[in-house]
């Protein structure tokens, strides 16, 4: 099975976290706009703002003179009177300006025109009775259809003015940098067109594309061209942007799998010591961890824990205690005995009392084995209640007892033997209506440094129960070490 660590998931995450950063800036690279935008100042120049100004006038008092009854009066009388009056009424309001009247059909002109390029006028009037031409003078024209009052056109006014602040104009035009270049063009027809003006430097026309803004109400544009960015240039910002971004992404995940990893590892070594002390059967209050995906578990398993040691110190003692007489067994002897012979070299003094039951067959034979078990039961209790804590009791078999005195010389040994026989009570109740008197024969020996085995007390001091039995029980006899 192949294992993936948590460095190794952080670094499979970094790159497919770059790789999706770089296929996002790729994505932003090729939707950006092919054309280098035209700054927001220089989008709607001032001077295209005024020269549509200026022709939204011309047309809007085109309109009025179309309309104006004395207009419709020539049109519809072909008076010369009428026509010349109305003429002289208009260039008397704006000399500037060359005022023709043009029937409709054959576009013959009615009297009362004014001085101006006539057939220049009568070609570029609208065919849809509304146009906008203009010369290489920088002369604008206007033509605006006449209608009479049932709807039906009579022909056209035409305007034509001067604009001598066309070339003052465009050199407030804000090119976008030093390098652009810009010409003030007129359209003729299609795409064919004149240049009026130009800004700039030409060469760059070569190599770019223009960009054209349109001049509403006026056969003029203005067409713009900026050098082309090479792609490298174009293309280093998001290249520079990706790396960023990448460097930023790894720094982050890095940091952010160490620091994970480094808080899993503190938790899974206190999970080991938490195993360890459970193993020791010696549990602490509390196992502090850092995730709290941690937390939660671990809480489950002290608690867990507790309950299988408590029931293994359960099972642990049970296991070395009588299930009859509720002492010691004689395992657990074995393993006390071998401690307190081991401690012998240490200079320590420890003693030994065999007891046997006296008459304990006889109570079996008479009353039966529920009254003997009470026997031993009762013997058990008596024992308990008439040595020290730190006396060592266990049942070695039958109605044998044993107790060890621990850090106890021989001497003192006697004393706490006959404090024992005098404190034992004197009989105890066995079943109902049964009592049997209370007495026992004992053996007593000292553990020696000259011991070879840590039995040989043990065969000494059953060597003088035996005494004991032989001298008519209830006493206790020595036998100490040669």
């Amino acid at each position: 099975m192949h294992h993936t660590s948590i460095l190794r998931f952080g670094l499979i995450l970094v790159t497919a976290l770059v790789l999706l950063a770089g296929a996002v800036t790729a994505a932003i690279f090729l939707t950006r706009p092919q054309s280098v935008p035209i700054p927001e100042e220089f989008d709607k120049p001032v001077m295209a703002t005024q020269i549509e100004f200026m022709a939204e006038a011309m047309q809007r008092s085109a309109a009025r003179i179309a309309a104006h009854p004395q207009t419709l009066a020539c049109f519809t009388t072909g008076s010369p009177d009428v026509c010349q009056a109305q003429a002289a009424n208009l260039h008397a309001l704006n000399q500037d300006a060359t005022v023709l009247f043009a029937t409709d059909g054959q576009r013959q002109l009615l009297p009362g025109f004014l001085p101006g390029d006539t057939r220049r006028l009568l070609a570029n009037a609208g065919s849809d009775g509304m146009g906008a031409t203009a010369s290489a003078t920088f002369n604008l024209s206007l033509s605006h259809p006449v209608s009479n009052t049932e709807g039906k056109r009579l022909g056209f006014v035409i305007v034509e003015q001067s604009v001598p602040q066309l070339q003052a104009l465009f050199d407030t035009l804000p090119l976008p940098d030093s390098a652009a270049y810009a010409e003030l063009q007129q359209i003729q027809s299609g795409d064919v067109s004149m240049v009026l003006m130009r800004r700039g430097n030409q060469a760059i026309k070569r190599h770019a594309r223009a960009t054209l803004i349109a001049l509403a109400g006026t056969p003029w544009q203005i067409a713009v061209w900026r050098p082309i960015v090479p792609v490298v240039e174009s293309i280093a910002p998001y290249v520079l942007s990706w790396l960023v971004a990448s460097l930023l992404i790894a720094i982050l995940v890095v940091g952010t799998i160490l620091a994970v990893r480094t808080r899993v590892n503190d938790s899974l070594r206190m999970l080991v010591r938490f195993t360890n002390d459970l193993r020791q059967q010696r549990l602490r209050s509390a196992y502090p961890v850092s995730l709290a995906e941690f937390q939660t578990p671990l809480a489950t398993m002290l608690k867990l824990g507790k309950v299988m040691m408590g029931q293994q110190k359960e099972v642990s003692s049970q296991a070395r205690l009588d299930h009859l007489s509720q002492v010691n067994n004689r395992r657990s002897f074995d393993e006390k005995q071998k401690e307190l012979f081991a401690s012998m070299k240490d200079g320590w003094s420890h003693s030994l009392l065999i007891l046997d039951i006296d008459n304990f067959k006889q109570v079996n034979d008479t009353f039966g084995h529920e009254a003997g078990d009470q026997l031993i039961i009762k013997f058990g209790d008596a024992l308990k209640n008439c040595l020290r804590n730190s006396d060592f009791i266990a049942r070695l078999g039958g109605d044998e007892f044993c107790v060890m005195f621990p850090f106890t010389p021989l001497d003192r040994a006697q004393e706490l033997a006959e404090r024992l026989r005098a404190k034992m009570p004197e009989s105890v109740e066995l079943i109902p209506g049964v009592t049997q008197k209370l007495s026992w024969s004992g053996g007593l020996s000292e553990y020696s440094r000259d011991d070879k085995q840590e039995n040989e007390a043990l065969a000494r001091a059953d060597t003088a129960l035996l005494e004991a039995k032989r001298s008519g029980r209830n006493i206790t006899r020595i036998k100490d070490a040669a």
